[in-house]
Parts: C-alpha cells; structure tokens; sequence
C-alpha cells in the first residue's frame, strides 16, 4: 500500500510541476506587427541604417549590413579619445596611390552603432599608424567593403554573430 501511494503521490507532483511548467498565468495574444530585436531598434533612431542581410559563408552564420555616418562617427566622443589630433582626417575620394584596411570589433551585447563606429575608428586609427610610421600629416579615406566604393558621408559595416567589420579604402598625405 505505501508503494502505492508513493507512486500515486510521485505522479501527481509530476503532473502539477508539468501544468506549472506549461502556463505562467498569463495568456499572451500573437501580434500582428513583427518584433524588432534590440539590435534593430537601436538603430532606427542612430546614425546607422540597415541594408539588410548580406552574402554568408557556406549559408551559415550572421552577416547584418549597415549604412553608417562617417562624419558622427569622426565627431564623436570616442573620436576624440582614440584617433591621433596630429594627423588629420577626411572622408571622401582618396586618389592616387591607395591602401585598404580590414578591421574588426566586438559586437557582442552592442548597438549597431556603438559596434560599427568602433570598427570604423580601428580602421582609421590604423590608416593613421601608417601615416605616422612615414612621417605623413592627414589620412583620406573611404568605404571600400566588397571592393565598391560608397560615395557621400556613409560607410558600410556588416556586423556578425561576434564582430562587425568595415573595410576601408585610404591614402596618406
């Protein structure tokens, strides 16, 4: 009889943990506007916009395009802490003899803005080790991601499950 009633007992916990499990009390209704990430709501309101999903490896993995603001991101507070004041720096056509840097940040538990600017700035900042290695004053630079050129005041930065990454096309003077 006690086997029977441990085993009566045993079951009936089972069976009210499960029904616990199952309902948290609330009931919730399916929306009908699709849900945003933290990600993307971020950057509805900053100086990066997205361009959609962008060309994967193997069909694996996360590759989010962004259209970003070069002149915010050289503006900016961070700016001003990391690049080098003696070497100045301009966006647009870098002409003559160019160089390209590929350069990557941690885009875990961060904005599309926050991750794509410090992308942006490690590129510049190693364009601006160069200059200084040869004894040059102002860096030129422009967005080359995909070998393609993006004209105006934008860059393009892809951000991934870890990184996000901008490729930077560049001349020194």
């Amino acid at each position: 009889m006690a086997k029977h009633l441990s085993a009566l007992f045993l079951a009936c916990s089972a069976a009210l943990t499960l029904s616990a499990c199952s309902s948290s009390g609330t009931s919730q209704q399916a929306s009908a506007e699709p849900k945003q990430t933290k990600a993307e709501k971020a950057a509805a309101g900053s100086n990066c916009r997205s361009i959609g999903e962008g060309r994967k490896i193997n069909n694996k993995g996360k590759n989010d395009g962004y259209m970003c603001s070069a002149s915010a991101a050289l503006n900016s507070a961070e700016a001003k802490e990391v690049l080098d004041a003696n070497i100045s720096v301009s966006y647009g056509n870098p002409g003559g003899k160019t160089l390209v840097s590929r350069q990557v940040a941690n885009a875990v538990g961060k904005t599309p803005e926050e991750t794509c600017q410090r992308a942006f700035l490690n590129t510049v900042k190693r364009f601006q080790s160069t200059a200084a290695r040869e004894g040059k004053r102002a860096v030129r630079v422009t967005s080359y991601f995909d070998k393609q050129t993006v004209g105006g005041n934008q860059y393009e930065c892809h951000i991934g499950t870890w990184n996000s990454r901008v490729v930077l096309k560049g001349s020194i003077h």
